[in-house]
This record gives structure tokens, C-alpha cells and sequence, in this order.
């Protein structure tokens, strides 16, 4: 009796949970709220939180920032940059140069040295950056 029951409640539960649809397809969801707050996000300065606390004398004259070594530089204009920028409140300018994976190690500096105005997100990124030299 008692297989008989079981076999009667996973017969009514497998009925329940299939899709009576053929082929279901999912609704379409809308990205506009998410795109309009990152959008007006964007159009902020950055808060002076995120500008560099230690600014470096060689870059004094190029632009106030850190100076840093990179692995590598990327356009401000590329959408990875404009979208993580957009989500620390930051309208870039698609001139700029922005470094990734940024340290210190200055001496045996493997990558690109960079001037770098913001570096509140390193060592993933910093943004505002001007070649050195």
C-alpha cells in the first residue's frame, strides 16, 4: 500500500511541475532601469575619496597622480572600462588611458609606467592615467 501512495504523490508532482507549453520560451527582460541609473551615475564627478592620497613627484608636471606600474594600459573608451567607471561614479574621458593590474614594484616594473590620478581600485584598476616619459 504504501508504494502504491508514494507512486500516486510522484506521479501528481511530476504532472505539476512540467510546462504545458510545447516550447517555453522566456519573457524578454528589460535593461532600461539599470542602464539609466548607470548613465546618470556616470555624469558625476568622481568623489575626492578616489583621487590618489600619495602623489608622486615625477608626475608632478604630467598630472598630479601616482606613478605606477601596470601589466597593461586600456583606452577609456572601451564598454569593460565606461561600464566598471560607470558603476564608481565616474564619467571617463575616452582619451584617457586606464592601467590594469597596477602596482608599485616600480624597480622591476615588467609592464607600462603610468601616471595615474585615481587608484582607490587598485590593484585591479587605475583610471585617469598619463604615460611617464
Amino acid at each position: 500500500m504504501h508504494v502504491s501512495i508514494l507512486s500516486f504523490v510522484v506521479f501528481t508532482l511530476s504532472g505539476s511541475l512540467a510546462s504545458t507549453a510545447p516550447n517555453p520560451q522566456p519573457s524578454p527582460v528589460s535593461l532600461d532601469p539599470v542602464s539609466n541609473i548607470l548613465q546618470s551615475i556616470g555624469n558625476a564627478p568622481p568623489p575626492a575619496i578616489i583621487w590618489t592620497p600619495n602623489p608622486s613627484p615625477e608626475c608632478a608636471a604630467i598630472n598630479k597622480g601616482e606613478l605606477q606600474c601596470c601589466q597593461g594600459t586600456l583606452a577609456g573608451d572601451l564598454p569593460l572600462i565606461q561600464f566598471l567607471a560607470a558603476v564608481y561614479g565616474y564619467h571617463l574621458n575616452p582619451n584617457d588611458i586606464n592601467g590594469i593590474l597596477c602596482n608599485d614594484q616600480l624597480e622591476t616594473c615588467p609592464g607600462v609606467k603610468v601616471c595615474c590620478q585615481v587608484t582607490a581600485l587598485k590593484p585591479l584598476l587605475s583610471l585617469y592615467c598619463q604615460d611617464y616619459k
